[in-house]
C-alpha cells in the first residue's frame, strides 16, 4: 500500500526566503512529496526561519513551540538565518526538531519553474552581504558572495513565463553586489521578446546607478516604476553611526536626479525607529526628512539588539516607551504619505497583473480593484486607480 507522504512548509521573512522555499518546495515534489497547505496534514513540516530581528526570533519560536506540542507524527526540520544563530540553543528548546544550518542541503537545483501560490514570480540572483551596517546581524550569517550567471537567469526567467508569470521580481541579499552587473543583467531580461515585466526589489542608494535608471526610463513597460531604497535613518549623525555609508545630502541628490529622470516612479523605503544615541532631535530630523521626500510607503522597524553587531555594544540604548512613541510618529507620518500618494494616482491608467481576487498590482506598486470585465485576465493590463486603491 502506497503512503502518501506530504509536506508543509512556512516562510518567515524576506523574498529571497520565500524562494528558496520554493527551491525546497520543488526538490520535495521531485522526491514524490505533495504539498500541502493543511499543517496537521503534513508528514514533513519545514520552518524557513529569519533572524533579522528579536520579533522574527520570538515569532519563529512560537511556532516552534506549539508544532512540537501538536504534531509529534510530524518530522520538523528549521532552516534559514535562525537555525545559525548560536545565541539560541535550540538543541535545549525543543529535542525533536531537525536542524538543518545549510539550507542547500534540502535542494539541488538553484532555479525554480513555478512560484506556488503566487501570482508573481521571485527570482534570486544573489546572495550574500558583507556592507556590515552596525545593527544588522546578516553578514555575520550570510557573508559569501554569491551571484547567479546571467545566462542561468534568464533561461530561468523564460521558463517562469512560459508557465504564465509576467511579473518577475529580482530579489537577493544585497542585489547591488550582483557582480556581473545588474544593468548588463536588466538589458538582457528586457530583450526577452514575451509580454512581461521586471520588478527590482530592495536595492542600497550607492548601487544604483545612472545606467539602471536610463534602462528604467527606456523600457518602461518593461521595468516597473518603483524602487525600493532603504534610508534607515534621516540624521547624518545615526547614518554614521549605522555605518551606512552615504549622507542624507548623498540621498537626496541621487533621489532627485532619478525622479527628474522618472517623475512617475513609486519610491518605499525602510526606516530604523530607536537606534541606540538617537535623541529625539535625531527623531525629528529623520520626520522633516522623509516628509520632504515624494516617500509613498515607509516600512518602519524599531530597534531590536542582534548579538555579535557593532550597535549591540553601543552605550545610551533608548528605553522601549521612546521607541514606541517614534514608532507610532512615524506611522502617523506613513498614513499620510500613503494618502497623499494614492490621492495622486486616483482615476490614473496604469499597467497592472491580477494578484488575488479581482485585485491588482499596478506597475507603480498600487493595489487596485480589478474591472469585472479582467476578473479571469491573464498577463499585463491596463487598469483605472480607485479611492479604495492601498499600497
Amino acid at each position: 500500500m502506497k503512503i502518501n507522504k506530504y509536506y508543509y512548509i512556512y516562510t518567515f521573512g524576506c523574498k529571497v526566503n520565500q524562494y528558496e522555499s520554493q527551491l525546497i518546495s520543488e526538490n520535495l515534489k521531485k522526491n514524490n512529496f505533495k504539498r500541502t497547505w493543511q499543517v496537521e496534514k503534513a508528514n514533513l513540516i519545514i520552518i524557513n526561519s529569519c533572524t533579522v530581528t528579536e520579533q522574527a526570533d520570538k515569532k519563529c519560536i512560537c511556532l516552534l513551540k506549539k508544532l512540537t506540542k501538536t504534531f509529534h507524527q510530524a518530522k520538523i526540520i528549521l532552516t534559514g538565518c535562525l537555525s545559525q544563530n548560536n545565541n539560541i540553543h535550540f538543541k535545549t528548546l525543543f529535542n525533536n526538531v531537525n536542524i538543518i544550518t545549510d539550507k542547500t542541503k534540502l535542494f539541488n537545483t538553484f532555479t525554480i519553474s513555478s512560484f506556488d501560490a503566487h501570482s508573481r514570480a521571485f527570482v534570486k540572483i544573489q546572495d550574500g552581504c558583507t556592507n556590515f551596517c552596525s545593527y544588522c546581524i546578516i553578514p555575520y550569517i550570510r557573508n559569501v558572495l554569491y551571484s547567479k550567471n546571467q545566462e542561468t537567469v534568464v533561461s530561468e526567467v523564460k521558463n517562469l513565463l512560459a508557465h504564465g508569470y509576467c511579473e518577475i521580481v529580482l530579489t537577493g541579499i544585497n542585489i547591488g553586489k550582483y557582480k556581473y552587473g545588474l544593468s548588463n543583467l536588466l538589458e538582457k531580461l528586457v530583450n526577452i521578446p514575451m509580454d512581461f515585466r521586471v520588478r527590482i526589489s530592495s536595492i542600497e542608494l550607492n548601487a544604483l546607478n545612472n545606467t539602471i535608471a536610463k534602462i528604467m526610463l527606456n523600457y518602461p513597460t518593461k521595468i516597473c516604476r518603483h524602487l525600493h531604497i532603504p534610508l534607515q535613518s534621516g540624521s547624518n549623525d545615526i547614518l554614521k553611526a549605522m555605518n551606512r555609508q552615504y549622507s542624507t545630502k548623498d540621498f537626496i541628490v541621487r533621489i532627485n536626479s532619478i525622479f527628474n529622470k522618472i517623475p512617475d516612479l513609486t519610491l518605499t523605503t525602510d526606516i530604523i525607529t530607536g537606534f541606540p544615541g538617537e535623541t529625539n532631535q535625531h527623531h525629528n530630523e529623520t520626520c522633516n526628512f522623509i516628509d520632504n521626500i515624494k516617500f509613498a510607503k515607509l516600512n518602519i522597524f524599531k530597534y531590536s539588539d542582534r548579538h555579535i553587531t557593532q550597535a549591540s555594544l553601543f552605550p545610551n540604548k533608548v528605553n522601549t516607551d521612546s521607541i514606541n512613541k517614534r514608532a507610532k510618529e512615524l506611522m502617523a507620518l506613513n498614513i499620510i504619505k500613503k494618502a497623499r500618494f494614492i490621492k495622486y494616482n486616483i482615476g490614473l491608467t496604469r499597467s497592472a497583473v491580477q494578484i488575488g481576487n479581482n485585485k491588482a498590482l499596478t506597475d507603480n506598486y498600487i493595489i487596485t480593484d480589478m474591472a469585472q470585465s479582467h476578473s479571469t485576465t491573464s498577463g499585463i493590463f491596463n487598469v483605472v486607480i480607485k479611492n479604495t486603491s492601498t499600497i
